[in-house]
């Protein structure tokens, strides 16, 4: 009989304590001789909440792996029979806008990509539409139409290899139309054998798998499966739980996972797991059951899946993943409050436990100073004079703040000052050569930049180097007055002025060029100070109506996708750390706040099982 060693090629270690864990011990036994315990790393599955998405869908088109997801359609919320355009693309981490459909519809069929979708047929107000429209990552264009016109049928494949089963063309509802795409138009394709509608599937045109949904007579929920092989259909095994609306994701039809929809009774959490024969319940259940989700399409990889809207949320964002990691979601956490409330502050420090939030307005104009140390404020030296709306930038033991309002004017205005972590440093009143209000400076003590803010000339670049302050090679091409900005003094972006504004600018130390827009115009919100320019976050702020935001953004170097929102809204706020581990303190919020919130990106960490105890 075969030995453990002999199957696995690792033999069964003892420690006296757990060993520091890497993709390495995937599979790797060991006794731990302290605790009496045998451990394991061992792929597990598991559901985890996301952000969420940007608008509010049921009965939406879907396809792409979980990295690159793509979203389109649906009814909305609250319902709108004909359908909406709506394009949502997900990266991961976050949302952005995607092109308009040219025609809303719900219960869309849909299948490959991100950058090469694919949306077709759907129910249209209240018809079922024939429609074909491709998606090249910005914008959709309509193609030839299906061969029957259907809604809440199943999509598989890719933009080029489409396949299209099942679905509602019309009395008695139940279809087993099989159409093939080409990337040019539909040619009709072997009938599957059991109608139904508002079914699941995931595969591709040579080997697909047709999953649950309703059947005759009235609307029965069913548990039975088809597969083709690319020639012929033919039954596969029944899942565990019946439902409509789920979702599947898989490369073929021996390799599937199917999760979520309407069971009877209720909405089902349970996801289920297919070897080419047999579905196994797994221990995985959704964070929260939904029904109607985007129907069809999905990814090709069956140990990575997401699932968006449906009721009741409508824009909950679930992930699932079946790997040796524990993924742990991005999230904000309540931190301790600053002592003194306030609004309008400086902050700066690159790591969430040496934060410097400095001076701002309750409501006169402030000069004391608070450091955090992962959990507290703490109060420490004043800066030399009162400032509100300073521009600051360093880390806690070489800081700088400058420029703002409410202090002996218009000194406030053209002086800066360095804190070292104990002490601080004024410069002369003059220093900056001009006056500076809502200003933003990014880099480090020694190596500065300073875009000027809202005093004219509003565009004028500075740079400090430790000493003296002097003219920067190149203005902004627009004001950018209340903006955040993080990077270095060569290579940094700016972005959301006054007022209320899209905009973002990128600087390589020579020039700026336009950035990704924000996906949401605002100013007067905070940054990860440390972050460097390809991993911006930015949070809070208020929109064009001046209304306070919880919006927080994340910037990968050419477009901005959201994150999750603090709990806090506010504007006029501080901020600290990078972007994975980012602090956000003080502002206004109908009152000036002490409040302050953590936010942790996401983590992932191998994790061991216990097999048996001693």
């Amino acid at each position: 009989m075969a030995d453990y060693a002999d199957i696995y090629g690792k033999r069964v270690k003892v420690f006296d304590s757990d060993p520091t864990l890497d993709s390495s011990y995937e599979g790797q036994v060991w006794y731990n001789s302290a605790t009496g315990t045998l451990k394991s790393v061992v792929a597990f599955a598991a559901w985890r909440s996301s952000t969420n998405a940007p608008f509010k869908a049921v009965a939406a088109g879907a396809t792409g792996p979980q990295t690159a997801n793509l979203v389109f359609g649906g009814y909305g919320n609250p319902a709108t029979p004909s359908g909406i355009t709506t394009t949502a693309e997900y990266n991961g981490l976050g949302w952005t806008a995607g092109g308009a459909m040219g025609d809303g519809r719900n219960y869309i069929g849909s299948a490959g990509t991100q950058t090469a979708g694919l949306g077709f047929g759907g129910l249209d107000s209240p018809p079922r539409s024939a429609k074909t429209e491709e998606y090249n990552g910005t914008s959709w264009s309509e193609q030839n139409d299906l061969s029957n016109a259907r809604g809440q049928g199943v999509g598989t494949g890719s933009q080029t290899a489409g396949m299209y089963t099942t679905g509602d063309a019309g009395p008695p509802d139940y279809s087993v139309y099989v159409e093939n795409y080409d990337g040019t138009s539909w040619t009709n394709g072997t009938s599957n054998s059991l109608g139904r509608r508002v079914g699941s599937g995931n595969g591709s045109q040579t080997s697909a798998i047709i999953i649950a949904g309703h059947i005759n007579p009235s609307d029965t929920l069913t548990a039975l499966t088809e597969e083709w092989n690319g020639s012929s259909w033919s039954s596969g095994g029944s899942v565990n739980t019946a439902r409509k609306g789920g979702m599947a994701a898989g490369a073929n039809a021996d390799s599937s996972v199917f999760f979520g929809g309407t069971a009877a009774p209720g909405v089902s959490t349970a996801t289920e797991d297919y070897d080419g024969s047999t579905w196994a319940t797994s221990s995985a259940t959704m964070s929260v059951g939904v029904t109607d989700n985007q129907q069809g399409g999905g990814s090709t990889i069956n140990t990575a899946a997401i699932v968006v809207g449906g009721s009741p949320d409508y824009t909950q964002t679930q992930e699932y993943n079946k790997s040796i990691n524990t993924i742990t979601a991005a999230a904000w956490a309540s931190g301790g409050n600053l002592g003194t409330a306030r609004r309008q502050v400086g902050g700066f420090g690159h790591t969430t436990t040496t934060a410097v939030c400095a001076c701002g307005q309750n409501p006169p104009g402030l000069s004391n100073v608070e450091e955090y140390n992962g959990s507290s404020w703490s109060e420490v030296n004043n800066a030399p004079m009162a400032r509100v709306k300073p521009f600051a930038c360093g880390v806690l033991t070489a800081g700088l703040i400058g420029g703002g309002e409410e202090g002996p004017s218009p000194a406030s205005y053209q002086s800066s000052a360095e804190y070292d972590g104990t002490n601080w440093t004024a410069s002369p009143s003059s220093a900056l050569g001009q006056n500076v209000n809502s200003g933003t400076a990014l880099g480090i003590q020694t190596a500065a930049l300073l875009v000027v803010g809202s005093e004219s000339p509003n565009t004028a670049v500075k740079y400090y180097d430790g000493s003296s302050w002097t003219a920067g090679p190149a203005a902004t091409p627009t004001s950018m007055a209340s903006a955040s900005g993080n990077g270095t003094q060569t290579n940094g972006l700016v972005y959301g002025n006054s007022p209320s504004q899209t905009t973002t600018l990128e600087w390589d130390g020579s020039s700026w060029t336009s950035g990704g827009a924000l996906t949401s115009g605002r100013d007067r919100g905070a940054e990860a100070v440390g972050a460097p320019s390809t991993a911006a976050l930015y949070f809070g702020g208020n929109n064009p109506s001046s209304t306070e935001l919880t919006a927080t953004e994340g910037y990968d170097g050419t477009s901005w996708s959201s994150r999750p929102n603090m709990a806090t809204a506010r504007r006029g706020l501080g901020g600290a750390g990078v972007n994975t581990l980012s602090l956000a303190f003080g502002g206004y919020t109908g009152s000036d706040t002490a409040a302050t919130e953590e936010f942790t990106g996401v983590t992932e960490t191998v994790t061991s099982k216990t097999l048996t105890t001693g």
